[in-house]
């Protein structure tokens, strides 16, 4: 069954690989919990006892109440699939309300910190100092995810044009433009990496397309030396680069296109993030706020 919901996901729901992923494991949980701690092999045989039971299962496991949430999504999305293949309707995660969500504000890197984590002398001592600089480069450049990034391939740059052809979530696409930098160091990466021009630009052992963990190791471990924030994974470039454009006066509906983004709602994190950094610079440099 898991197979044919992870196939309903991709082919009919056309969401990404890396949400098909996440709710084929979520599914996978649940089974596990309803087999091992309720004694149920037939999911159609949960009830809103046992989701509410697994939901506090989670939470004692110390699971934060978004990735609870989505699983609760998972949860309905999965007893629709069931509904459409059996033609019998059982959804036991409908009204179950979802956890209090913490406020999350990841702070965006200040411009000093992106022009030392943007220094080759960073990577001097790299493996891979040229893919590894050219990697965090295209994250901030373009404001990124990181599937959207491992997904770029030497097909969707378009340097006549300028642009560059980026597929998101849910396989939407979107054309961004390129930045001079960013071209003259592609340029010159794919010159010193000796790349076919034919396949994916991050490469893993030569030929695979690179690992999602992987792309977090390397960028965790240059933001460990670039940076005090407390987040260091991949997401806080493309925290930066909207913070940033926000702050030189970007409109909110433009970055909004940028990221990707399906409604203006999701942006508009991003003026909280700024607001808060506006706060800081202003007790810091008034001369009252000393």
């Amino acid at each position: 069954m898991l197979d044919s919901y992870r196939d309903y996901l991709a082919l009919e729901r056309r969401l990404s690989p890396a949400t098909v992923t996440a709710y084929v494991k979520d599914v996978a949980q649940w089974t596990a919990f309803l087999e091992w701690e309720i004694g149920i092999t037939d999911a159609q045989e949960a009830t809103r006892g046992h989701v509410r039971n697994w939901v506090a299962h989670l939470v004692d496991c110390g699971v934060e109440h978004r990735s609870v949430n989505r699983k609760l999504s998972t949860l309905r999305s999965f007893y629709r699939f069931l509904e459409q293949v059996t033609g019998v309707s059982h959804h036991p995660a409908v009204g179950i309300p979802a956890l209090k969500e913490k406020k999350r504000l990841v702070r965006a890197l200040r411009r000093e910190e992106m022009d030392v984590l943007l220094d080759p002398a960073m990577y001097a001592d790299a493996e891979h100092p040229e893919r590894d600089r050219f990697l965090v480069l295209t994250l901030y450049a373009f404001g990124l995810r990181r599937a959207e990034l491992i997904g770029l391939k030497h097909g969707d740059v378009s340097l006549s044009d300028g642009t560059l052809r980026v597929l998101g979530k849910r396989n939407k696409e979107r054309i961004l433009p390129i930045l001079p930098i960013w071209a003259e160091t592609y340029q010159n990466f794919c010159h010193l990496e000796g790349q076919r021009l034919d396949g994916p630009i991050f490469l893993h052992h030569g030929s695979e397309s690179m690992p999602p963990r992987l792309v977090y190791t390397i960028v965790h471990a240059y933001l460990q030396r670039a940076s005090n924030s407390e987040s260091k994974s991949p997401h806080v470039l493309r925290h930066t680069f909207a913070t940033h454009l926000l702050d030189m006066g970007a409109d909110l509906s433009a970055i909004r296109s940028l990221l990707g983004h399906a409604n203006l709602s999701a942006t508009q994190i991003y003026t909280h993030a700024s607001m808060e950094q506006l706060k800081r610079v202003y007790h810091q440099s008034h001369p009252k706020g000393r």
